[in-house]
C-alpha cells in the first residue's frame, strides 16, 4: 500500500507591497502540487491567519509570501515556534539576506565582490550625498520596489524629492552603480544553475519588467570565458552557504566590460510566477515547473 503523501498548506497574500505578487506565485505552485498529488489547501496571511495554522495539521507550509514578514524571519520563527515545517531558507538567513546591509557585510567577509555602498537615515539625506552615478535602494525590500538610479542632476532632484515622502523605512542604501550587464544564477539541491542575462526595456530590471509580460528578454549566457561564467556559478553558490540559505535561492550580478561580477543580492525566496527567472534557470536544466516545487517541498520536508 501506497503512503499517503504529505499534507501541504500554501502561505501567501499578506499584507506587504509584494501582496500581489505573493498571489501570482501561489497560483502557479497551488496548480503544481495538485498535479503533483499532495493534499493542499491555501490561506491567505491576514487577519486571524495564525490561529488558523496553529491549530491545522498540515505536515509542511509552503511559503509563497514575498517581502515583509514573508522574507525577512518572521513567518520562518513564527513557523518555528508552532513547529510545522516551511520551504526556503530560515530565520537567521531570511533575516540577513532580507537586509541588504547585513548581507553586503556577510559578502565582504567572506571576499564576495559587491558594489561599494553607505547607508544613510532617509532623513539626513542632502544632495551632496548622492554621487552620480549611484543607486538608491531601500535596506530591506524586495522585487525592486523603492529602486532608483541615479545618473544625473535631474534624477538626484527628483530623489531628493521621492526621499522626502519615503515609504520603505528609515534607511537608504546609496550604493555605487555599477555599468555592464545584468546576471542572475540561482542554486537548486545545492548546486548553481546554468546563468541569464536579464535585457529589461526599461533603464533597469524594476517591478515593471519583472512582472509584465514582455517587458524583459531573458537569454542564457553562452558568451562568457568559461573561467568568468565558473566564477559566477561559484559565487552564487558562495553568496548561498555564506548567508546559510536552503531551498532555492537566486542571486543577481552586473557583469563590468572586464568581466568582473559583482553580487548585488541574493534572494532565498524567488518569485514562482510565469515570469520569474528560477523557473526560467531550472528549465535550462531540465527541470519542469512541477518538479522543482516537488524539489522545494521535499527540501522542506528533510530540513527544517
Amino acid at each position: 500500500m501506497n503512503k499517503p503523501k504529505e499534507k501541504i498548506l500554501v502561505l501567501k497574500g499578506g499584507f506587504s507591497d509584494e501582496n500581489t505578487i505573493s498571489l501570482k506565485t501561489a497560483k502557479n505552485v497551488e496548480r503544481a502540487i495538485k498535479d503533483l498529488g499532495y493534499d493542499f489547501d491555501s490561506i491567505d496571511c491576514k487577519d486571524n491567519f495564525i490561529d488558523k495554522i496553529s491549530n491545522s495539521d498540515f505536515d509542511l507550509c509552503f511559503n509563497a509570501l514575498h517581502g515583509e514578514f514573508g522574507e525577512d524571519g518572521q513567518i520562518q520563527a513564527l513557523l518555528e515556534k508552532i513547529g510545522i515545517k516551511y520551504t526556503h531558507s530560515g530565520v537567521s538567513s531570511s533575516i540577513l539576506s532580507m537586509n541588504k546591509a547585513l548581507a553586503k557585510e556577510i559578502f565582504i567577509k567572506n571576499d564576495i565582490p559587491t558594489p561599494d555602498f553607505v547607508i544613510r537615515h532617509v532623513n539626513e539625506i542632502s544632495n551632496n550625498d548622492i554621487p552620480i552615478p549611484s543607486v538608491i535602494k531601500p535596506t530591506d525590500n524586495g522585487s525592486s520596489l523603492g529602486v532608483y538610479i541615479i545618473l544625473n542632476e535631474s534624477d538626484k532632484i527628483n530623489i531628493v524629492k521621492v526621499l522626502k515622502n519615503w515609504k520603505f523605512g528609515n534607511h537608504v542604501m546609496i550604493e555605487n552603480y555599477i555599468n555592464g550587464r545584468e546576471l542572475t544564477c540561482g542554486v537548486i539541491n545545492n548546486k548553481p544553475t546554468e546563468i541569464m542575462e536579464i535585457i529589461p526595456s526599461n533603464l533597469f530590471y524594476d517591478f515593471e519588467t519583472k512582472y509584465t509580460k514582455g517587458k524583459s528578454n531573458y537569454e542564457h549566457v553562452t558568451d562568457l570565458p568559461n573561467d568568468v561564467y565558473k566564477k559566477i556559478q561559484e559565487l552564487a553558490l558562495k553568496c548561498h552557504m555564506s548567508l546559510g540559505c536552503k531551498g532555492i535561492t537566486r542571486t543577481d550580478f552586473r557583469l563590468k566590460k572586464l568581466k568582473i561580477p559583482y553580487v548585488l543580492e541574493t534572494n532565498t525566496n524567488p518569485g514562482l510566477t510565469k515570469t520569474s527567472l528560477v523557473p526560467k534557470l531550472a528549465a535550462l536544466q531540465g527541470i519542469s515547473y512541477n518538479k522543482l516545487i516537488d524539489i522545494i517541498i521535499k527540501d522542506g520536508l528533510c530540513q527544517n
